[in-house]
């Protein structure tokens, strides 16, 4: 099997232990990592991060932004990941977007062999809007407008349409994209700067931006509707930090990555996912 070259875009805010573990259990010499910090971060919890992977040459630290829930920060965070990745000619196989409370529990060979028999498709849940999977079908967040100020959200009800060439789809807000996704991502924004504008006036953008724009492209027949991380929806707040507790099902889960952890919540887990999983 071909070579399999993988760059992983991590949008971390809090825990840079967990930050340090994470990229060095994905590390591999066939890795590289672009890590996004939330600029409301304190620097004594940022200057961690950085003497956390400061052992390791392929990782960069992009420019800081904020970042809101519900706002276009984390979308904003992806995209100077894949920026970076474009004008830096890294030319990786597979792009992999991740949170900075993610871990794996699939070991790196597994993770490269997925890769390796995706044969250049792109893996993220996804759906057409509007959907029974949200409120209201989903298309509210794209119609009102939504402002947010230092984390205040304001819905104002005044419509407004997407493009009618554009279909809109929903889905998780983590993805693997395949090399032609990445290009066909990345010209789509540089020729379309209006797409850039309106999302950044979308309710929970993340789970519509990077959707819409592939499965309207060539790339829709290579989108495989996938789980790419095994979360636990039943205990709030959700997704709820995962403890020992939650180990079996995460020995039976097909995904390749979990979230979220919080070793001050329970860090044994993350020891027998290393012992069990991982080795």
């Amino acid at each position: 099997m071909r070579r399999v070259r993988i760059a992983y875009v991590v949008s971390a805010y809090k825990h840079p232990g967990h930050l340090s573990r994470l990229v060095h259990r994905l590390h591999t010499p066939e890795t590289v990592f672009l890590v996004h910090v939330d600029r409301k971060t304190d620097g004594a919890t940022f200057r961690a991060m950085r003497h956390g992977l400061a052992d390791l040459d392929d990782v960069r630290f992009l420019t800081r932004h904020a970042c809101h829930w519900g706002g276009f920060g984390h979308v904003r965070a992806s995209l100077k990941g894949i920026g970076e990745l474009v004008s830096s000619g890294a030319d990786p196989d597979y792009v992999v977007l991740l949170s900075g409370q993610d871990y794996p529990i699939k070991s790196n060979a597994s993770i490269k062999t997925f890769l390796e028999r995706g044969e250049g498709r792109s893996f993220f849940l996804h759906f057409p809007l509007p959907t029974e999977n949200w409120t209201n079908g989903g298309l509210d967040r794209l119609r009102d407008w939504h402002l947010r100020y230092r984390g205040l959200h304001l819905r104002l009800p005044l419509r407004r349409r997407l493009s009618h060439d554009l279909r809109p789809w929903g889905g998780s807000a983590y993805w693997i994209v395949s090399r032609s996704a990445l290009r066909t991502i990345a010209d789509f924004v540089e020729a379309n700067p209006w797409y850039v504008r309106f999302f950044e006036h979308v309710h929970i953008p993340d789970e519509l931006f990077f959707q819409t724009i592939l499965l309207n492209s060539a790339e829709a027949e290579r989108c495989v509707d996938f789980r790419l991380h095994h979360t636990e929806w039943s205990r709030m707040p959700a997704p709820a930090i995962l403890t020992r507790d939650d180990y079996p099902h995460l020995v039976e889960s097909s995904c390749l990555f979990a979230r979220k952890f919080d070793a001050a919540v329970d860090g044994e887990i993350l020891d027998l996912i290393d012992e069990g999983l991982l080795r």
